[in-house]
């Protein structure tokens, strides 16, 4: 198989889609991220779980 072939050959790969909720979401969010910092969690912890209150993630395999 010459480097054409293998390029025209479908492949597996995924899709990860980021969509921001409504805006009651969005200030769950963001009180969950203060309510944590305040309380004395690592930030990374805390801002991570409200990015995924605010945002939905979809991955899909295409």
């Amino acid at each position: 198989m010459n480097h054409v072939e293998r390029s025209i050959v479908p492949r597996r790969s995924l899709r990860i889609e980021l969509t921001p909720r409504a805006l009651p979401f969005g200030l769950i969010g963001v009180s969950e991220a203060a309510s944590g910092l305040w309380a004395g969690f690592h930030p990374a912890l805390s801002l991570s779980m409200a990015f995924l209150v605010s945002v939905r993630v979809t991955v899909r395999l295409i």
